[in-house]
């Protein structure tokens, strides 16, 4: 276990040394973006200083004193390996039991449940049917205020599931005249218009989860008649990859993986003059970037016995987001910007089964902008060698950000399951802070 803490405070010291982030506005998503969700969730940097290695401490000559005491092994615990809800984990330890959900965004583990699982606290529902040889699988969830309907299939050797979120308009309008007649076409696609698919495997002793999606996170309009032309573009085209240790971490478990991300902000018109001749104008906004996050995450148990442990976790990102660059020709101006970023999120938590019926759990998570760069390249009159200005301009950053807790029970009688916890911010946690998060299993 020595060996597993050196480990972690290695993997802590590395995250002190290098870094970057998105600024504040970033810091979340940039993970589910929108997001990451974070997330604009979406950052080269100059290069990051070496990190320190860890070094034995120097021998002295032997003195002596009573040997080191030897730390006890940790035993498994029994019993604490059963499927929860959404109330468990809520610090996304890496080594703690499975969830409804973290299988649902892996499908392939859904393979052989039979179950109906039902968040009222998130307006949530899901459900798995089938046999061994192949499970059907629905779910219901909520995505930027539209319904999402989730559908998809699981097996031994591999899992795929579809989510759709629809909000589309198409309108046309015609004026007929004895000169000629006009006809108007118009289309809407609202914020949180999204489709994803989502396909996992196992592969040996690892897995393999990836993942694709297109989303519109701002209302989109095209409109079209014979003389004018206007269309925008506000939608994140992006990808993740995960692999993880999951069929074989007998204790230590650890996922690594990559998000990538395309966020779009693009406007052009066209309009014809009386000649019939077309201009065309382009604009590309701020937020227009590229998101590539690469991250690690790691848990192990460091107390335990037959019916309790304790787990430490260390969940680490490093967003890099190049922002489009800007070039204002009228103005003869570029402007070029990047973000790069290091965060870590060590975690602790603990569960202990009281009876056959009851599991008591609770967490603790703190973030950590290790650093922060971002790095601002603004030219004037580019074209023009003997004026030509450039301003350089950088922010680096550091910030211990806040601390989240939660503690939560389940109980569970025959084939029925209910989980429930308390939030680490009892003024702003649903239904008036008495309850965090609450769900129900039913397994058949």
């Amino acid at each position: 276990m020595n060996i597993k803490l050196i480990a972690l405070a290695s993997a802590m010291a590395v995250s002190a040394a290098v870094a970057q982030d998105y600024e504040d506005e970033y810091e979340s998503t940039a993970a589910e973006s929108t997001q990451e969700e974070a997330a604009p969730a979406e950052e080269e940097p100059a290069p990051a200083p070496a990190a320190p290695v860890y070094e034995e401490p120097a021998k002295e000559e032997a003195v002596a004193e009573a040997p080191a005491p030897v730390a006890a092994p940790v035993v498994a615990a029994t019993g604490l390996n059963v499927l929860h809800g959404v109330a468990y984990n809520t610090v996304g330890n890496e080594a703690a039991a499975s969830t409804v959900r973290g299988n649902m965004a892996s499908p392939y583990k859904m393979a052989g449940a039979n179950l109906f699982y039902v968040e009222p606290s998130n307006e949530y529902g899901a459900l798995a049917f089938g046999g061994p040889a192949m499970t059907y699988l629905v779910a219901f969830d909520n995505r930027a205020n539209l319904g999402m309907l989730t559908a998809g299939i699981a097996t031994s050797g591999f899992g795929v599931t579809v989510d759709i979120a629809i909000d589309k308009m198409w309108a046309s309008n015609e004026q007929k005249a004895d000169e000629g007649s006009i006809e108007d076409d118009y289309s809407v696609t609202g914020a949180g218009d999204y489709l994803a698919a989502t396909f996992a495997a196992p592969l040996g002793a690892l897995d393999l989860t990836a993942n694709i999606y297109w989303e519109t996170y701002n209302n989109e309009v095209q409109f079209e008649n014979d003389d004018t032309e206007h269309d925008v573009d506000f939608w994140n085209l992006g990808a993740r990859l995960n692999i993880s240790n999951s069929p074989s971490g007998a204790s230590t478990a650890w996922s690594a993986g990559l998000w990538f991300q395309r966020h779009t902000d693009y406007t052009e018109d066209v309009a014809s003059d009386l000649d019939g001749a077309k201009t065309t104008t382009e604009r590309t906004g701020r937020e227009a970037n590229i998101l590539i996050q690469p991250y690690f995450n790691i848990g192990f148990p460091v107390l335990g016995n037959q019916d309790t442990r304790v787990l430490l976790g260390l969940n680490t990102r490093l967003p890099i987001v190049f922002f489009d660059e800007l070039d204002n020709a009228g103005a003869k101006e570029k402007d070029s910007y990047s973000i790069f970023a290091l965060y870590t999120t060590p975690n602790i938590f603990a569960e202990m089964a009281l009876t056959e019926n009851w599991i008591i759990f609770g967490g603790a998570a703190f973030e950590w902008k290790v650093f922060s760069y971002a790095s601002d390249e603004f030219t004037e009159d580019y074209d023009v060698p003997e004026d030509k200005v450039v301003t350089n301009g950088s922010v680096m950053s550091m910030k211990t950000n806040n601390t989240t807790a939660t503690a939560g029970a389940r109980f569970q009688y025959k084939n029925l399951s209910v989980e429930a916890s308390v939030a680490d911010n009892l003024g702003s946690a649903a239904w008036s802070g008495l309850i965090g998060q609450f769900s129900g299993t039913l397994s058949f």
